[in-house]
């Protein structure tokens, strides 16, 4: 068996994506967030990218986790139609310091599309040329997303815990304050993060 496996799979989103919104998706936002928050304790990085209702997905690390990774993802209420475009081995990850990058770079895969004569965002078409660009896209892309307070370019374990310590740092302030009726605990939570 070997090392480290690629699986890069497609689906379809099963949730109506909020256009008022600025920036991410929200649903995609909450997988992204849960994604940086479950890979690194399985040791699996990887690559994400959304647009026109579908997700492109690049998983990599030991092959039982990826695999266990991508039953969880079927069984995802905002995922239908899972289809693995690939499986193959690696001999060092190619996302190897990232728990998962979200590139939202529409623009840039808009024009890799015109190269291969596509008008949306269908993974399900990608050929194997397809998915090398996607993923060398994805590899050279900034990761842009915001999924906490700051924007984060790498999501090493340590920022995600200490991301989650913030986060549940301002949840107990925000129960504490209103527990005892404190009418200013907006303002004093604006002057501690």
């Amino acid at each position: 068996m070997p090392a480290i496996l690629q699986l890069v799979y497609a689906s379809r989103a099963t949730f109506r994506e909020n256009t008022s919104s600025q920036g991410i998706e929200p649903e995609v936002s909450r997988i992204l967030m849960q994604s940086r928050q479950n890979n690194p304790r399985s040791g699996i990085v990887g690559a994400l990218y959304y647009g026109d209702g579908h997700f492109f997905q690049c998983l990599e690390g030991d092959p039982d986790a990826v695999r266990e990774t991508v039953d969880r993802i079927r069984r995802d209420h905002r995922h239908e139609e899972v289809r693995v475009l690939r499986e193959q081995p690696l001999d060092s990850p190619g996302f190897g310091e990232w728990s998962m990058k979200y590139i939202p770079a529409a623009k840039d895969v808009r024009q890799l599309l015109q190269r291969f004569g596509q008008r949306q965002f269908d993974p399900f078409a990608f050929d194997n040329n397809r998915i090398d660009a996607m993923l060398d896209l994805l590899r050279q892309g900034r990761d842009t997303a915001q999924t906490g307070p700051e924007s984060s370019t790498a999501a090493r374990p340590e920022d995600v815990a200490h991301g989650t310590s913030r986060l549940l740092f301002g949840v107990g302030l925000v129960a504490a304050a209103v527990a005892v009726g404190v009418i200013g605990a907006a303002a004093y939570l604006v002057l501690v993060s």
